[in-house]
């Protein structure tokens, strides 16, 4: 579905492009930004923050170049597009990989939308597929999940327990399967992952306080040393949140594989069925081995 949702916003850029430049300067700037900003969430998969960032950007670099290369220009404007999932991407050979393929297939694109500009209605629209095909290769290869992505980049600035839970998380977001939720558990589940995401940021920035030397209130004088500050009570509270969310985020998703796998196993109906068409045809046999003898 994602798939085919940036395959029609890829149509859109390299359909509707040339047309917003039409528009005037304020609107046709409005437009094509906009369009780009699409094209960078769909790529992304989902309105981030980098996304719509590099969105903005690619608009603004491809209505620059436009007017020295189309080619130069389609490839800043898909590889900007791109620019976050690019950096989700884990291997740095396919990390490398995937920024040529979106410069490749942004340069193709751009010359072909810009080729075929004045050309009749069915010719046009094959060209604009065409493109939005050459556009979407980056998604053959595979990217990290953005909230897998966070919770790994957010274990590396962490240690200890709280960052081999962060670890947990993101291993458990890279293998489960949502569809297998029912939708009123789902909604429960994305919650948790979006309070878990803002547990991990405050734990970061504690952690960047502390790496400053951000430490907390200090002791009174004649107040016991080994008091905690306030910024290490509030961290030990908040390292253990992160263990509860994740470990509730692990039971659910093992209860529902288990009910699946459970289902799955109650249902024999297929395979009673075929056992019963087995016995007919063997009934049948014995009998037409009897009529003969």
């Amino acid at each position: 579905m994602r798939k085919l949702a940036f395959l029609v916003a890829a149509g859109c850029v390299f359909g509707l492009g040339p047309l917003a430049s039409k528009l005037g300067l304020i609107t046709g700037s409005a437009c094509s930004i906009t369009l780009a900003i699409l094209l960078a969430c769909a790529a992304s998969g989902g309105p981030f923050a980098l996304a719509i960032t590099s969105g903005a950007l690619g608009a603004f670099g491809h209505g620059i170049l436009s007017n020295v290369s189309t080619a130069v220009a389609g490839a800043c404007l898909v590889g900007l597009a791109f620019a976050e999932r690019t950096l989700r991407v884990r291997a740095p050979t396919a990390k490398a990989a995937h920024l040529a393929v979106a410069l490749v297939g942004g340069a193709l694109a751009g010359t072909l939308s810009s080729t075929y500009e004045a050309a009749s209605l069915p010719v046009r629209a094959v060209a604009i597929l065409v493109a939005a095909v050459l556009v979407a290769l980056p998604l053959l290869i595979d990217a990290d999940e953005p909230i897998a992505h966070a919770l790994e980049d957010s274990a590396l600035l962490l240690h200890d327990s709280v960052a081999r839970s962060l670890r947990e998380g993101a291993s458990l977001r890279r293998h489960v399967d949502d569809a297998l939720v029912d939708r009123d558990t789902r909604r429960s589940v994305a919650r948790t992952w979006r309070s878990l995401l803002r547990l991990t940021e405050a734990r970061v920035r504690l952690e960047r306080m502390r790496a400053a030397g951000i430490s907390g209130i200090r002791p009174e004088p004649g107040e016991a040393t080994g008091t905690l500050s306030p910024t290490d009570a509030v961290t030990k509270m908040l390292d253990q949140k992160i263990a509860d969310h994740i470990a509730a985020l692990v039971r659910a998703y093992t209860a529902v594989d288990t009910a699946h796998a459970a289902e799955l196993g109650l249902d024999d109906s297929d395979a009673r069925h075929v056992d019963a068409t087995g016995e007919t045809l063997e009934d049948l046999s014995r009998a037409y081995v009897e009529v003969k003898a």
